[in-house]
């Protein structure tokens, strides 16, 4: 099949995640896979890579081969995104006619979904989008929240095929007026993301000590991550477990928010930020660690994710203490003994608990064989073409 695939992310900047494990994966089992993105400029930027075609590249596996395609944009900081959204339709029938396309897989919304969905009508190339997230949810703004409701409301019925991750998000698409809706979890690649021996480099460069207990925190640091309610617990952790350390791997808008009130609470020598590490280190600095945590809040919009990073670090046998979103107890359910489930004003106990526990290594471990058994990126990527293959006849 000729595959493309259509985001609003640029490619080359985002972290790794699904759509990148997805597209070279389709490439290894012998198809011609196109992306198309959205280059992300900065404030301004006159660099070629923001423009035209770059062919045969991989972030993740060697052996794959992808076409990426930029999306026309003017190049510079609150324009780039509107140029997008102008230029998407003619510029994506284009390349659907040149390349001779099978079949669209899409994870955009806001940017590009109106334009695909025309121009696959157009076209007669049958369109599924993957949903794991409510993009409206995600966006600040009141004006565009709205906006880009209006645009889910006027799409999901247009898709020939919703593949959403957990049943929370299959309902919230029929929510939508979708009409054809499956799930397919998420995955994981266990030879990339796996148990490594700490480095001492990387322990010495963060300052972290033999007798130190650290716990770890990556991924997004927003206004839901919870983090502000856990800063408040860590004094009581501390008087139990003096050896504590909070590792904070990500970044966000709430980061600087964070950074303060750690100041204010003069718990600078208990907490240690790295900012955003490339994807590929995360075993690195999972290896730091005794314990992961993910703090966040269960609201409406959460509760339906089942966070990708939890099936990254139980594939490096960590051990990891989760608020109960919904979509997490659907994947690793409660009697499964996989995670430790925890209300965030708990969370604190919870970590004393497990920090004291001697156990907690098996825990971690059998979280990892849980996760090759049930969720690999190649089990995932099989499923998801026969589901592209059948659409496409």
């Amino acid at each position: 099949m000729k595959i493309l695939i259509i985001h609003e992310i640029d490619w080359m900047k985002k972290v790794i995640f699904e759509p990148h494990h997805l597209s070279e994966l389709f490439s290894i089992a012998g198809h011609d896979v196109f992306v198309i993105d959205v280059p992300d400029p900065g404030v301004i930027s006159i660099d070629k890579t923001n423009f035209g075609e770059i062919k045969n590249i991989h972030r993740t596996y060697e052996k794959a081969n992808v076409t990426l395609i930029h999306t026309p944009i003017i190049p510079i900081k609150g324009i780039s995104r509107v140029s997008a959204y102008i230029t998407s339709h003619n510029f994506i029938k284009k390349i659907i006619k040149k390349e001779k396309i099978n079949v669209v897989f899409m994870y955009s919304i806001a940017t590009n979904a109106q334009a695909v969905v025309k121009v696959c009508k157009e076209l007669k190339i049958p369109v599924i989008h993957r949903t794991f997230d409510i993009i409206h949810d995600l966006v600040r703004e009141e004006y565009l929240r709205k906006k880009i409701l209006k645009i889910e409301r006027e799409v999901y019925p247009l898709f020939d095929k919703v593949i959403a991750n957990t049943p929370h998000m299959e309902k919230w698409s029929k929510e939508m007026g979708s009409k054809n809706t499956i799930v397919i979890p998420q995955g994981v690649d266990s030879n990339l993301m796996k148990p490594l021996l700490p480095e001492q480099n990387l322990l010495k460069q963060l300052e972290i000590s033999s007798k130190d207990k650290v716990v770890m925190y990556l991924g997004t640091i927003e206004s839901f991550s919870g983090l502000d309610i856990l800063l408040e617990q860590i004094p009581n952790i501390v008087k139990k477990v003096p050896e504590f350390k909070l590792l904070i791997v990500g970044g966000g808008s709430h980061l600087e928010s964070i950074k303060n009130k750690t100041k204010q609470m003069s718990l600078e020598n208990k907490i240690i930020f790295t900012g955003y590490v490339p994807y590929l280190d995360v075993p690195k600095y999972a290896s730091l660690t005794k314990l992961c945590i993910n703090t966040f809040v269960v609201n409406s919009m959460t509760d339906r994710l089942s966070p990708v990073k939890i099936f990254d670090l139980l594939s490096c046998g960590k051990t990891i203490i989760v608020t109960p979103l919904s979509g997490l107890l659907f994947d690793f359910p409660q009697e499964e003994s996989i995670l430790i489930y925890s209300k965030l004003k708990n969370f604190g106990d919870s970590i004393i608990s497990a920090l004291n526990n001697p156990e907690i290594a098996n825990i971690g471990k059998r979280g990892r064989e849980f996760i090759k058994e049930k969720f690999s990126w190649e089990q995932v990527s099989k499923e998801i073409l026969k589901e592209l293959s059948e659409i496409a006849k």
